[in-house]
């Protein structure tokens, strides 16, 4: 309760102020002159001028306010490590079963924040915007001490306290990736730079044996000194994703193992492959294979089109002719190992290029070359290439019908629906051809026929040694471009994606394998798929966890040839799959880095705080029953309700007693 003094003037302040003023001077020259009375006289002046001052006693009625405590409740990932979430559970029942009379609790719970960890103190300063200071009377935290965010200006007279979920402050190693590469060129090396990093123990410097795996095989073991960075150069082995996954021996007694290892996928990448496109004579669709690979950043063409043969007759004379010469001894002699792809366009077996240097393309090809033959009715007669030094790599031969015409809708074969290189067309329109080269086929799957009853291969797929061919049986694939271009649907069709996807195959492209297993994450799910071309029952796979564990599960048929299974998967690290035969690698990183960088409970971070504020750490696996001893402070807040004035001096009886005392005065100065 507050008795403080105010004053409601009975005259306007200028006017009390010159009354006051005309009473000093009075006064001050009575007491000059050494009047008899000056004294009573001031004195009267001083209680008349009080009644003018009008002071008043204001009293105030007030109620009492809770105090309130703020309880901040860590729910991050870090807290279901051992038995935290279960022991800060069991403190926070037992101090709300206990809760102080006259007190208010008000709960906020931090979950993490996505990739950034902790933010423990932001949560903090958010509750506290919204509750009176004056009202606060502590702040208690149960947490594993870990936060990733700063802490914040405390108001003055509040102590904050952590319960923590431990025994005492614990140890953790962690390994910090710092440049982990993305992607790499296939045979060339990629620099990994890692750190070792010791919690809660003085080791730095101490060598720490780390070991780089590439889809589950060692590839290097390194000491690596606590505390430096540490550099390792890999090479990338093949192209497509692998899954690299460096891990750290673990530090004894440390509280968990999850951040010892850290895992990413590196994508190796090819060179800018050679294709070399010869073109046996001028056609219609040699601009759709130029514009087709010149527009594919992976690919550098080289391109010659063949105007005429040396032993045809010229109708001018050699010195007026502008035309290169084809360099047949550089391009299939020395440089023929500089080519990743050979295309040959409507191509003849004629005295252009002479055995030898068909036998050099058969030998590249099956060293681990691709060849991409697309005929026409060259392809009959005695310079069919299939009657060259490149027959035993081509899966078909030429047979008695030759080239047959007349309009034909291609059509997938069972195979071309499941072969991933033209799956993706099966929806797709396929407007008609007119022309197409009967043949045998002698290997190979093809994946595009004509309708019934002829069913001859258009497209057919072969692998020959180490390599890769390709035969289009017809010459009519740039109708489809032309279609399209002239925005015609019943002349459009897939061109560009059918050899696009012929193309990468040829080269290797990973995804485009006919049998295939795949493992990858989609959050917290781990995507299996296999591709088959054999089609049959879906089976089963086999994963193994990071941790060793194996589960089977079955996988259901998800589209032609394809066989799909999901499992729910959220442990960091290296997932292995088998299934019929093949084996794939999937690398779970952590959700949240931060998070995951200490894992030791500790009161490193809030302990100071605590500290500061006059609060207390309390460990909960030695106190697992804390009382409010010491974690709140009364703060007696109130709530004004009413209030009364009360005048002082009473104002009559006052002027009267001024008006006596200044009757008084003049009586004794004048007798």
């Amino acid at each position: 309760m507050a008795w403080p003094i105010l004053f409601a003037p009975l005259v306007p302040v200028p006017v009390l102020a010159v009354l006051t003023t005309l009473a000093v001077v009075i006064v001050l020259l009575g007491l000059r002159r050494r009047a008899r009375g000056a004294l009573l006289r001031a004195l009267g002046f001083a209680l008349l001028l009080a009644v003018l001052a009008g002071p008043r006693w204001q009293i105030e009625t007030t109620s009492g306010l809770h105090d309130i405590v703020l309880v901040i409740r860590d729910r991050s990932p870090s807290m279901n490590i051992g038995r935290r979430a279960a022991l800060s559970d069991a403190a926070f029942h037992h101090l709300m079963a206990h809760v102080p009379r006259n007190t208010d609790v008000r709960v906020v719970t931090v979950r993490g924040a996505a990739k950034d960890g902790t933010k423990l103190f932001g949560a903090m300063r958010d509750a506290l915007a919204t509750i009176p200071p004056a009202r606060l009377a502590g702040i208690i935290a149960l947490t594993d001490g870990e936060a990733t965010d700063r802490p914040i200006a405390i108001p003055k007279g509040v102590a904050v306290s952590a319960l923590i979920p431990a025994r005492g402050n614990q140890t953790d190693r962690s390994l910090d990736l710092i440049a982990a590469p993305r992607y790499g060129l296939v045979g060339h090396p990629v620099a990994l730079r890692f750190a070792v990093l010791d919690h809660g123990v003085a080791d730095r410097g101490t060598p720490v044996p780390v070991t780089v795996s590439v889809d589950g095989k060692a590839v290097a073991r390194v000491m690596a000194p606590v505390g430096t960075t540490m550099t390792v150069n890999l090479r990338v082995a093949h192209a497509g994703t692998s899954v690299v996954a460096v891990a750290a021996e673990p530090l004894a007694g440390e509280v968990s193992r999850a951040n010892d290892q850290a895992v990413f996928d590196l994508a190796g990448v090819r060179r800018r492959l050679t294709v070399l496109l010869i073109a046996g004579a001028p056609n219609p669709g040699l601009r759709t294979w130029r514009l087709l690979l010149k527009a594919d950043p992976a690919v550098r063409l080289v391109n010659f089109t063949i105007l005429r043969l040396p032993t045809e007759p010229l109708a001018a004379p050699v010195n007026d002719m502008a035309l290169i010469p084809f360099p047949v001894n550089q391009l299939f002699g020395r440089d023929l190992g500089k080519f990743d792809l050979i295309i040959m366009d409507q191509f003849a077996n004629d005295d252009l290029l002479l055995p030898p240097y068909l036998a050099n393309i058969t030998a590249h090809v099956r060293a681990g070359g691709a060849l991409l033959v697309e005929t026409g009715p060259e392809f009959e007669g005695e310079t069919s290439l299939a009657r060259s030094p490149l027959e035993p790599i081509l899966p078909v031969q030429p047979r008695g019908d030759g080239t047959v015409t007349g309009g034909f809708t291609p059509t997938l074969t069972g195979d071309g629906k499941r072969d991933p290189v033209t799956a993706a067309l099966a929806h797709d329109h396929l407007a008609p051809w007119y022309r197409y080269e009967s043949v045998q086929q002698t290997g190979g799957v093809a994946l595009l026929r004509t309708p019934a009853p002829a069913r001859a291969p258009l497209l057919v797929l072969a692998h020959a040694g180490k390599g890769r061919v390709a035969v289009l049986l017809s010459d009519q694939f740039w109708l489809w471009a032309r279609g399209a271009l002239a925005h015609d649907p019943a002349m459009a069709g897939p061109a560009e994606a059918l050899l696009r996807r012929t193309v990468h195959w040829l080269l290797g492209e990973p995804s485009l394998a006919a049998r295939q297993l795949t493992a990858r994450f989609n959050g917290t799910t781990l995507d299996i798929t296999r591709q088959s071309l054999k089609g049959g029952a879906p089976g089963s796979a086999v994963v193994t966890d990071p941790s060793g564990k194996t589960t089977t599960i079955a996988l259901h048929e998800a589209g032609p040839g394809r066989y799909q299974a999901h499992l729910a998967a959220n442990a960091p690290g290296v997932w292995q799959v088998q299934a019929h035969g093949m084996t794939a690698y999937a690398g779970a990183a952590n959700d949240d880095p931060a998070e995951q960088a200490d894992l030791a409970a500790s009161d490193r971070i809030i302990g100071p705080l605590a500290t500061h504020t006059g609060g207390h750490i309390i460990w909960l696996g030695k106190t697992p029953q804390p009382g409010w001893t010491g974690l709140l402070h009364r703060r007696h807040a109130a709530l004004v309700t009413g209030e009364r004035d009360i005048p002082i001096p009473p104002a009559l009886p006052t002027a009267i007693l001024a008006l006596a005392l200044l009757t008084a005065a003049w009586w004794r100065e004048r007798g």
